[in-house]
């Protein structure tokens, strides 16, 4: 399991009707995460908590959680990209440090999101 406190930066809206992605900053990780606004509504500046793990039940502790697969690790210049898909929906995260377990192509992880309180 991996967990990250996170400051989102910027908001974009997406093409799609309701959907949306929400920038963050989680201390030495960009975590990039799309969202529909019926699921769940974040705002720039919230401050949020994300969660990384194989287990369905820590991610259900969240008020989002989803199941997604990595389709991709990738090295861009310095910094690693990890692209999971829940659905469709995309969660990029980049790191400085190549990423380890459980960020290889074709595992399955939950994501939770939550809003600090």
């Amino acid at each position: 399991m991996v967990s990250y406190e996170c400051k989102v930066r910027s908001i974009e809206p997406l093409r799609y009707i309701g959907m949306y992605r929400a920038i963050s900053d989680c201390d030495s990780v960009e975590i990039t995460l799309e969202m529909n606004e019926k699921l769940m509504k974040i705002s720039e500046g919230d401050d949020l908590v994300i969660n990384i793990s194989t287990s369905k039940k820590e991610c259900l502790q969240h008020h989002f959680c989803g199941k997604g697969h990595v389709v991709s690790v990738t090295k861009l210049d310095n910094t690693y990209r990890v692209v999971v898909s829940i659905a469709g929906i995309l969660v990029v995260i980049k790191m400085k440090e190549q990423p380890k377990s459980p960020f290889k192509v074709m595992n399955e992880l939950y994501i939770g999101v939550s809003k600090k309180q």
